[in-house]
């Protein structure tokens, strides 16, 4: 079976989230653009899409390749929909249109949607012929239906959303399975009650894919020692994650993080059943409050400096820079014992933008206590996604405008 995804608009940490989650031994790779990947499963192997995607933060929709390598022709298409539609009384049906080319996809996408627009009419009018009833779902704006549009037309319920996925001059067709929840993600984001809008929050996106990054199953231990309001916590624990520490030395934020957590109870977004531990504590004396190798992984954001004006000079940005330096150091330097042989560290690490430099720090001083940062995904397959591995072969999670972006890197002991 073959499955494609659509990944999110960090395309590069959307990819190495799903290579790092994928079980390499059933699945692997078989194409990849900036906007979508193809993964073909081994002889008897078929991906539970719905459980997949429950785990996944930067992925937008999953689905399975119907049709591959045919030409880019609007009547082949229009028939190969008509023939996975026709056999019920009323559909609901959409397209969209990515690209697998390396080269300006999201102009190929629009290129080729453009020879599609007549797409939509011809399949209601081969339905109707075949006694089906139809509607036809456009994209509001350029080629492709967003996964609210898809949701809340119960396309998937109804009749289904086809995906074409072009490459030069052939395309792979699929019908989409599973949608990202994206309700889900704006009620924990939004709706929870206590966030924490002065340092700014980890989004509970990222927090998922820093999750998968860290290389565990949800029965590993996992720790977040600068847990804040508790977002990687909360994630975790939507994951199926059930072996849960959190801390941090603001007992505000520990307040905090337990409401968020009674919260999503009450909402039954998690069982009532689970539970986590969160206590006060200093990162960088924690060792003596835990077990010695009892934690699997460490998924955290530690504490980024202080809120930024936009007027800092660039001496001051280095300065606070190398006093964070000091503290992942010597929180490093305590998690160590606690952490089981051959655990992770996924990290969050600040990047600080002045004009047009990014200035982050070095995770090199970390090797002298026994830590090494890892590629979160080959380098050649990094630039080919358009983006490029920091020094500390980390990926930059960032938008336009923000004056601090993050840095995720993985360490291992």
């Amino acid at each position: 079976m073959r499955y494609f995804f659509i990944l999110g608009t960090n395309a590069v940490l959307s990819t190495a989230e799903i290579s790092a989650l994928l079980d390499s031994r059933d699945f692997t790779v078989a194409e990849m653009g900036k906007q979508a990947m193809i993964v073909d499963g081994a002889p008897g192997k078929t991906l539970d899409a719905s459980a997949f995607m429950n785990r996944l933060g930067g992925t937008i929709k999953i689905g399975e390749i119907t049709a591959e390598e045919m030409p880019i022709d609007p009547e082949l298409l229009a028939e190969h929909m008509i023939e996975r539609l026709a056999n019920r009384r009323s559909v609901t049906f959409g397209l969209s249109v990515y690209s697998l080319d390396d080269e300006a996809p999201e102009n190929k996408a629009g290129v080729i949607a453009g020879r599609f627009k007549n797409v939509g009419m011809q399949v209601k009018r081969g339905l109707k012929e075949a006694g089906c009833g139809a509607r036809w779902v456009k994209a509001q704006t350029g080629p492709t239906l967003t996964s609210v549009a898809v949701s809340k037309n119960k396309m998937l319920e109804e009749g289904g959303e086809f995906v074409v996925l072009a490459k030069k001059d052939v395309m792979h067709v699929g019908k989409t399975i599973v949608v990202q929840p994206f309700e889900e993600f704006s009620l924990v984001d939004y709706g929870r009650p206590e966030r924490d809008t002065l340092q700014g929050m980890l989004p509970p996106k990222l927090s998922r894919i820093m999750i998968n990054l860290a290389n565990t199953t949800s029965d590993a231990t996992l720790l977040d020692p600068f847990c804040g309001s508790g977002t990687i916590l909360t994630e975790a624990l939507q994951m199926g994650f059930d072996k849960i520490f959190g801390s941090d030395k603001n007992p505000k934020a520990v307040e905090a993080t337990k409401k968020n957590i009674d919260w999503l109870k009450e909402k039954k977004l998690v069982s009532a059943e689970k539970s986590t531990e969160v206590f006060v504590a200093d990162a960088r004396s924690i060792g003596q409050q835990i077990k010695d190798q009892s934690i699997d992984a460490i998924v955290s954001e530690p504490f980024l400096g202080p809120p930024r004006t936009g007027k800092e000079k660039r001496g001051e940005i280095q300065k606070t820079l190398h006093e964070l330096s000091r503290l992942y150091y010597e929180s490093l330097s305590s998690w160590k014992r606690i952490l089981k042989p051959g655990a992770s560290v996924v990290l969050a690490l600040p990047v600080y933008i002045l004009g047009t430099e990014k200035h982050g720090m070095s995770t090199k001083e970390f090797e002298r206590i026994g830590f090494k940062t890892e590629p979160l995904l080959p380098a050649p397959i990094t630039s080919r996604l358009g983006a490029q591995e920091t020094k500390n072969h980390g990926l930059l999670y960032g938008r336009k405008n923000q004056l601090v972006w993050r840095e995720i890197v993985r360490l291992r002991i």
